[in-house]
C-alpha cells in the first residue's frame, strides 16, 4: 500500500493519521456493505459478489504496486470473465436479477489505472491531451444533462465510455519499455484462445449455468437454449461482442506471429468460435483491420499475410463442413453478398433513418444514460438499449456539437496514426488498423464503450508510448 500511494516518504506523525483515516475509511466501507447487503433480499449472494468485488480490486492493487505491467492484462480478463462469473453465481443461487454487482468489477478494476496517470499526467503526450480534452468536455456535458434525467443510467454510461479513454491516456503516460506492447498483444491472442475454446465447448454442450441465462434473460435472438441451436457468446454478454473480440483478436493473431497465441491452432480455434457467433461485423473487424495493415507494414508481412489468408481460405472450403453448425455458419456468410434481402441489415437502416431525423429534431443531446445497457438501471420510457449506429449514437447523446467534435478527433487519431506509420512499421499500422476499424464499425453500433471499446483503444495507444522508453521488438 506505501507503494501505490507513496506514503513510505511522508512524515512518520502524517504517515500515522494517514493510516488511521485508511483504516477508519476501511471500517466505515465494510460496515456500510453489511449493512446495504442486508437490507436486500438473497444476502448472501449480495454479499458474495461483494467478496469479488473487493477481491478484485486488492488483486488490481496489489499487481500496480509490484507489477505494473500486467495491470492491462488482467483488466482484460476481469472483463472477459465477469460475465460468466455472474452467470455461475445466478446459476448457483437460482436467482436471475437484471442488474449484478458483479457487472462493476470490470469498471473498479480498470479505474485502478487513474493512480498512475494522475502520477505521471505532466508526460502525457500533446496529441493524446487533445483527444482527451475533447472527449472530458463531451462526458462533463453529457453527463450534466444525463444525470438528471437518467440517474445512475448517467453514471453506468460515463463509466463505459471513460474507462477506454483512460486506457489511452494510461499506456502514454506510463513508463514501460517498448517490447511490453508484444507481452500485452500475446496475453490477449491467449486469452482470445481460451474463451474461443470455451465457446466451441459451450456450442457443443451447453452448461446449465449458460442455459439457465438464456432462458430467464430472454434474448430470443441468439437462438434457443439448446446446444448447436444457438449463437454462441462464451464468456462475454452476448453474441454481439464475443463477436467483435474474437474478430480483434483475430486480427492481431494474423498479422503479426510474435504476436500470436498457441501458433495456427491458436488461429482456427478463434476463427472458428467467430463463426458459431454468427456475428458478421466481428468479421468485417478482422477483415479491415488485416488490409489496413497489410498496407502499412513491411513486404515481409505482407507476403506472409498473402499465404495466411490462403490457409484461412482453404480451412473454410474444406474443413468447416465437416464442423457441428456448418450450415448456420455458411448461411449466415451468404448474406453478404445480398443485405439488400437481410432483414437485420434492413431492419438497421430503417433505425438509422427515425433515429437521425430524431437527432435533428434534438441537436442538443440527450444526455448519458438515454441509451445503451444502463437504461436497465431507470424507469424512464424515453431510452434506447439497443442503438444500431454509433455516429448517430454520439450525436443523440451528446448533440450536433460535440458529436462532430468526437468525429473529428477520430479523424484526426487516423490522419496521426497513417502518417506514424510510415516510419514505424510494427505497431503504428496495427494501431492504425485499430482505428480503421472503429471508423468502419461505428457505421453498425457504438463500439466505443464498454470492452470493444477498452480493446479497440487499448490497441490504438500501443503506437503512443513515449519514445524515451527502450528496448523496441522489430
Amino acid at each position: 500500500m506505501e507503494r501505490i500511494f507513496g506514503i513510505s516518504t511522508l512524515r512518520p506523525g502524517i504517515r500515522m493519521f494517514l493510516y488511521g483515516l485508511i483504516k477508519l475509511a476501511g471500517v466505515i466501507a465494510l460496515g456500510s456493505i453489511v449493512g446495504v447487503a442486508g437490507s436486500i433480499d438473497s444476502l448472501h449472494m449480495k454479499l458474495l459478489e461483494f467478496t469479488f468485488l473487493l477481491l478484485s480490486m486488492l488483486i488490481s492493487l496489489q499487481i500496480y504496486a509490484y507489477r505494473s505491467n500486467l495491470l492491462l492484462p488482467y483488466s482484460l480478463l476481469i472483463w472477459v470473465v465477469s460475465p460468466e462469473i455472474r452467470r455461475l453465481m445466478d446459476w448457483s443461487f437460482q436467482l436471475y436479477s437484471d442488474t449484478s454487482i458483479i457487472s462493476l468489477i470490470p469498471y473498479c478494476v480498470s479505474l485502478t489505472i487513474l493512480l498512475p496517470i494522475i502520477k505521471n499526467i505532466k508526460l502525457i503526450d500533446r496529441r493524446i491531451s487533445f483527444i482527451s480534452k475533447i472527449m472530458g468536455v463531451a462526458l462533463l456535458y453529457g453527463f450534466c444533462i444525463g444525470f438528471l434525467k437518467y440517474g445512475l443510467a448517467s453514471v453506468y454510461d460515463l463509466l463505459n465510455y471513460i474507462v477506454p479513454f483512460l486506457v489511452l491516456i494510461y499506456v502514454n503516460v506510463s513508463c514501460f519499455d517498448r517490447d511490453v506492447r508484444a507481452k500485452w498483444l500475446r496475453s490477449f491472442s491467449y486469452l482470445a484462445v481460451i474463451i474461443a475454446a470455451y465457446g466451441i465447448y459451450q456450442y457443443t454442450v451447453l452448461p446449465p449455468w449458460d442455459k439457465f441465462w438464456m432462458v430467464n434473460a430472454e434474448m430470443n435472438s441468439i437462438g434457443l437454449p439448446e446446444s448447436q441451436n444457438f449463437r454462441v457468446f462464451s464468456f462475454l454478454n452476448s453474441p454481439g461482442p464475443a463477436g467483435v473480440f474474437f474478430g480483434l483478436a483475430l486480427a492481431i493473431m494474423t498479422v503479426q506471429k510474435k504476436w500470436r497465441g498457441f501458433g495456427i491452432i491458436g488461429m482456427m480455434i478463434v476463427a472458428f468460435a467467430l463463426l458459431l457467433t454468427l456475428v458478421r461485423v466481428g468479421w468485417i473487424a478482422y477483415i479491415i483491420m488485416v488490409i489496413a495493415y497489410f498496407i502499412r507494414s513491411h513486404i515481409r508481412n505482407k507476403i506472409q499475410l498473402l499465404l495466411l489468408c490462403v490457409i484461412i481460405l482453404s480451412a473454410y472450403i474444406f474443413i468447416l463442413p465437416i464442423l457441428p453448425g456448418a450450415n448456420n455458419v455458411t448461411s449466415r456468410i451468404n448474406t453478404f453478398g445480398s443485405l439488400e434481402e437481410d432483414h437485420s441489415f434492413n431492419e438497421r437502416m430503417s433505425f438509422s433513418s427515425n433515429i437521425l431525423s430524431e437527432v435533428l429534431a434534438n441537436p442538443v443531446g440527450r444526455g448519458l444514460g438515454s441509451s445503451g445497457q444502463g437504461v436497465k438501471l431507470t424507469q424512464n420510457a424515453d431510452t434506447l438499449a439497443a442503438f444500431d449506429n454509433g455516429y448517430l449514437n454520439l450525436f443523440y447523446t451528446f448533440g450536433l456539437p460535440l458529436g462532430l467534435a468526437i468525429t473529428i478527433s477520430l479523424g484526426y487519431l487516423f490522419v496521426n496514426l497513417f502518417k506514424l506509420s510510415k516510419t514505424e512499421k510494427v505497431y503504428s499500422p496495427i494501431s492504425f488498423a485499430a482505428i480503421s476499424a472503429v471508423l468502419f464499425l461505428l457505421f453498425a453500433s457504438n463500439i466505443l464503450r464498454g470492452l470493444s471499446g477498452f480493446i479497440l483503444l487499448f490497441i490504438i495507444s500501443l503506437a503512443y508510448i513515449p519514445k524515451s522508453s527502450n528496448g523496441e521488438e522489430t
